[in-house]
């Protein structure tokens, strides 16, 4: 099973990455684009061989020209622009659009972490990320990454709530949820991986349990 870690770029993805990890990976800054590539990360493994693979991917920055090229994709022109060109030409760019292939490519569940300082209002990159959260065409679970100082529980709640009820149309959003990317909290991480397997694809339920 492989989940997948996406998000607008410096919302705190390798932090939670880490956080779940138990780890130190990537390269955690405050600025945009840190991450370049996409990587495969063992979360957990069975006796029996089953995996639990994570997924840190870059960061994606300008959201409606990453939706247009992503569209673009299966004609051998729209090709050749992301595979080649953006390479070369406009490296943070061409990232994005490695971390949405890996999600989609090889990932069962998405993750999109969402900084919870924001409201859906002020984001304006949500409705273009939802579009390409479609696209990716995998369940996807929403993360509030609880940046900034400590929340009650009940703005929490409130926070969640206001969250579910704007995203209620896209059905590509499976569960809301509030996880802080820098607490090591068994309790958040066990709801976390409740929330993944009640999403996940029938075919995976009995190694998923």
């Amino acid at each position: 099973i492989s989940i997948g870690l996406v998000s607008h770029t410096n919302a705190g993805k390798t932090t939670l990455a880490r956080t779940l990890l138990r780890r130190d990976i990537g390269e955690v800054s405050d600025r945009a684009h840190v991450t370049e590539v996409a990587e495969r990360h063992v979360l957990i493994a069975s006796p029996e061989g089953d995996t639990l693979a994570l997924w840190d991917t870059p960061g994606f920055g300008d959201s409606m020209r990453l939706y247009s090229r992503l569209s673009q994709s299966d004609n051998p022109i729209g090709w050749a622009l992301g595979q080649v060109w953006d390479r070369f030409t406009d490296r943070p760019f061409w990232s994005g659009q490695q971390a949405l292939r890996s999600a989609r490519d090889h990932c069962d569940v998405v993750l999109y972490v969402i900084n919870a300082t924001e409201s859906p209002e002020e984001a304006r990159y949500i409705g273009v990320e939802l579009k390409i959260l479609e696209w990716i065409g995998k369940p996807v679970v929403l993360l509030l990454n609880q940046t900034g100082p400590a929340r009650s529980e009940a703005r929490t709640a409130a926070d969640v709530a206001l969250w579910r009820a704007h995203l209620a149309a896209h059905r590509c959003i499976r569960g809301v949820l509030s996880l802080d990317a820098f607490a090591r909290c068994w309790v958040q991480e066990d709801t976390l991986l409740t929330q993944v397997q009640a999403v996940l694809p029938a075919k995976l339920l009995a190694a998923g349990e």
